[in-house]
């Protein structure tokens, strides 16, 4: 099993020619290499991903979230797979036989994210807990959650190094510059940019302070619809993919506090894309066309993890 990181030669990297890009994967690959192994924080089987707490000498950790990565339906790849498939039997009955599969280490990348230094509350949030169904009012809203972002919300200076074009330029789908509505569409962090059976875009508004799907109201519904429409646009004349195959939705509640919208292949079980967790893009707008202030009036149900800061607050407000 490999890890998709690229590795570069000593002479490059001694005559100072990787790109800033090259360097920042180099400096990556050295954080690793010296990492030791603290706690397996979860697992998830469905997926096939393991997240792992590591930690450095002087006392500094990081996370490495790794995902094997869906099969590749290209032709060559599957001709590759069955030229380089060394069969190990497990068992059999019949014309019925069970097997593990060893194949080219190339058609079997971990897909990978390394996120060093973290803190308590990445730490936290990474971690596998029991989770609880929260019922969210609007005025709990204002009197738990409200407080909550405003104080413990994660740092979004990644977020706006992305809309300034400061890093990952080369992930951009597309980009609506218009201030009030416009968005950039980009390669989500999780997927490798190849493999369209796990299609994984984020479309990110331009304008500041809309924190959530709770800020949304009828004013909004110009921006909505031209993040749907130009978004599967662009999916569309890039990756081939109809706008029947791909599903854009919001996280309630999200990762992050800075409004944006998920668009996935319909094929893909991607993590927090069902109830109680995601809310479809469309499901939005139609609720904003019926009632202006639903997503103000609304109570919102979601599940939040044991531990979790906002779920401890919740079960203080009870």
């Amino acid at each position: 099993m490999k890890t998709n990181y690229r590795y570069f030669s000593m002479k490059r990297v001694a005559d100072g020619q990787l790109t800033e890009e090259e360097r920042t994967e180099a400096s990556s690959q050295e954080w690793l290499k010296t990492a030791k192994f603290q706690e397996v924080l979860g697992a998830d089987s469905s997926h096939k991903s393991l997240f792992l707490l590591l930690s450095q000498p002087d006392g500094s950790q990081g996370i490495l979230l790794a995902n094997k990565s869906p099969f590749s339906e290209d032709k060559a790849d599957i001709e590759k797979l069955l030229e380089t498939a060394k069969l190990q039997e497990i068992s059999r009955n019949d014309i019925f036989g069970s097997y593990n599969i060893e194949v080219d280490a190339g058609l079997n990348l971990l897909k990978s994210q390394l996120i060093y230094p973290v803190n308590d509350r990445l730490i936290a949030k990474y971690r596998q807990e029991e989770k609880y169904v929260i019922r969210e009012t609007p005025e709990l809203y204002e009197k738990v959650t409200k407080p909550y972002i405003e104080k413990f919300q994660l740092n979004l200076n990644w977020v706006y190094n992305c809309l300034e074009k400061r890093s990952e330029v080369d992930k951009i789908i597309f980009e609506d510059e218009d201030r009030t509505n416009g968005f950039l569409l980009l390669q989500d962090i999780k997927w490798d940019g190849k493999t369209l059976e796990n299609l994984y875009l984020l479309a990110i508004i331009h304008r500041h302070g809309l924190k959530s799907v709770r800020d949304l109201t009828g004013d909004d519904l110009e921006m909505l619809y031209n993040i749907r429409d130009k978004s599967l646009k662009a999916i569309n004349e890039k990756y081939g993919l109809r706008t029947d195959q791909i599903k854009c939705y919001f996280h309630y509640q999200p990762s992050f506090y800075h409004l944006h919208v998920h668009f996935i292949n319909l094929k893909y079980d991607a993590p927090a894309s069902t109830t109680m967790s995601a809310i479809l893009l469309d499901d939005v707008i139609n609720n904003l066309e019926l009632n202006p202030d639903h997503y103000k009036k609304s109570t919102l149900t979601f599940t939040r993890k044991h531990g979790d800061k906002l779920t401890e607050m919740f079960q203080i407000s009870q």
